[in-house]
This record gives C-alpha cells, sequence and structure tokens, in this order.
C-alpha cells in the first residue's frame, strides 16, 4: 500500500532535527563536493556509511529504509551494469563475455558483447557518488521543513523568488508521488495491467496512459498555484522574515568542515600536479602515497 508520508517531513527528536537548516545545507554541499573530488571507491564507501549512519541516528521510520535502499541498490546495480558493458577507455580487462563477436549478425555488428573489471570498478565509483548525494539530500528533505529551508536560503542572501521556486519544487515531490499513486490506482480497478506482456507496442502505449494523466493533473495543481500566489502579490515586495541566529557550535563545526574540504581540495590539486609531472615535493612522497590510496 501505497504511504503517502513518506516524501514529507516528519518531527523527530534527535538531534538531526534539532540541526539548523543551514547546518543540514553546509553539510551537504560539502560532502557533494568530497564525493566529486574523492576517486577512491574505499573512500567514497566510508563517506555512504556516515551518510547512512545519519540516517540510524535520525531514527527515520522502515518505509523511508525501504525507499532509500531501493534507489541506492537499483543506482548502483545501473551503474555498474552500463559501466561495465560500454566502458570505452584503454586498458580495459575482460571478465565474461555475453555475446562474441563471431556469432552472425549480431555479434559482428556490435564487435562482442563484454564485460570489463575497469567498468565495474568505475560504475562503482559513480554509484556510490551518486548514493551519497541522493542519501543526503532526502536526510535534509526528511528532517527539515520547508519554511527552516526558506529561511536558510534568505539568510545567505538567495533571491526570494528563487529561494521560494526551489522550495515549492521540494513541496511538489510528495504531490506528483500522490499523483501517480492515484492514477496507478484508478487504472489497476479499470483493470489495466501494464505487464501483462513484454511487447514494446504494449509498453509504450501503458506509459502513455499513465504518464499523460499524471501530467495532467500536476499541471492542474501547478496553475492553481501559480494562481493562488499570484493573487497574494508575490513578487510586489520583500516579505519580512526573522532571521534567526545561526547557533554559535553549529557553525564552527561547519567551518572545521569547510576548512576540511578545502585542504582536502589542495591536496588532490597537489597530487594532480605530481601525477602529470608539473609539480613534485620531496617532503610530501608519503603523502603522495597517502592521496593515492585514499583520494
Amino acid at each position: 500500500m501505497y504511504n503517502k508520508q513518506i516524501w514529507r517531513t516528519e518531527s523527530g527528536r534527535t538531534l538531526i532535527y534539532a540541526l539548523d537548516a543551514r547546518t543540514k545545507l553546509a553539510v551537504m554541499l560539502t560532502m557533494a563536493v568530497l564525493a566529486i573530488l574523492i576517486d577512491s571507491a574505499a573512500t567514497l564507501f566510508i563517506l555512504l556509511i556516515l551518510t547512512l549512519l545519519l540516517h540510524f541516528w535520525a531514527q527515520m521510520p522502515a518505509a523511508k529504509w525501504r525507499l532509500l535502499s531501493l534507489l541506492i541498490l537499483f543506482g548502483i546495480w545501473g551503474s555498474m551494469a552500463s559501466q561495465a558493458l560500454f566502458y570505452n577507455q584503454e586498458p580495459r580487462t575482460v571478465v565474461a563475455c555475453l555475446l562474441p563477436a563471431g556469432i552472425p549478425v549480431f555479434g559482428q555488428l556490435s564487435g562482442g558483447l563484454y564485460i570489463y573489471r575497469e567498468g565495474l570498478e568505475h560504475g562503482a565509483v559513480q554509484a556510490l557518488r551518486t548514493s551519497i548525494m541522493s542519501a543526503l539530500g532526502l536526510l535534509v528533505c526528511w528532517t527539515t521543513n520547508t519554511n527552516q529551508l526558506l529561511k536558510g536560503f534568505l539568510a545567505w542572501r538567495m533571491p526570494y523568488e528563487l529561494a521560494f521556486m526551489l522550495i515549492t519544487g521540494l513541496r511538489f515531490l510528495p504531490v506528483i508521488a500522490e499523483e501517480t499513486a492515484t492514477v496507478l490506482t484508478a487504472q489497476r480497478l479499470r483493470g489495466f495491467e501494464p505487464l501483462k506482456t513484454l511487447s514494446v507496442r504494449h509498453f509504450l502505449q501503458s506509459a502513455m496512459q499513465t504518464l499523460f494523466p499524471i501530467l495532467a493533473r500536476t499541471v492542474r495543481r501547478a496553475a492553481t498555484l501559480a494562481l493562488s500566489v499570484q493573487s497574494r502579490g508575490f513578487g510586489r515586495g520583500s516579505p519580512c522574515l526573522a532571521d534567526a541566529a545561526w547557533p554559535v557550535r553549529q557553525k564552527i563545526a561547519v567551518y572545521f568542515l569547510l576548512a576540511g574540504t578545502v585542504a582536502a581540495m589542495i591536496a588532490k590539486l597537489m597530487y594532480l600536479l605530481q601525477y602529470n609531472g608539473l609539480l613534485y615535493v620531496a617532503g610530501w612522497r608519503v603523502l603522495y602515497d597517502v592521496m593515492k590510496v585514499w583520494l
């Protein structure tokens, strides 16, 4: 049964819920930078475990854990499968052959279909990066009220129109999920069976029958929201929202996290300069070895 609360923010008593919205956003941004910066699968796996521990600390309900697990598992499977089959960089090592090149027609046209070890490794790294960002984004959305996010954006001097647009997009996620569940339920009551046959024509027809009602209902809701916002004079004056003070301890912790991120960026730059033969510092030999393994 579809759970309408799975996309919504819930109140909690743990420290994660009590953190300032700016603290959560800063942690999410710095972790996203680190996920892009780091190429080591081991380090990315550690970051993913830390992110999941934050979800555990926040005491997420079982329904949200199931959703998060599905997103991570499907993301890892899709990324690793696609990269393993279509990895085109050199060198690459074949670990399995799915379609030999000598088979008539398909084998000759495709040149063979193989699974490459380097593709699996590259896909795992990309999947870990995506999983870290997705888990952090869901953590912020599930533990932070949209009003707090709006105040956090405005405290960072973000234009009100842009901040409002971002918050509206977040609020529309559960709306789209509810509309999808409503359309699918209505179609099942009418005898709709999208997986009855595996033909491409039936699949496309089923997709159109599902997507168009969802799109129509979502556009109708968006039009209603636009009229409501316009009738209240949106954009005709800057709103007055109280700028809550950022807790000092949280601000100091964020500054340390930012400093660590900048240090990691400098270390990565120094390693790339050494790797390409542009700059080598003899005293950093041990540091280069550490960066090769963990960055």
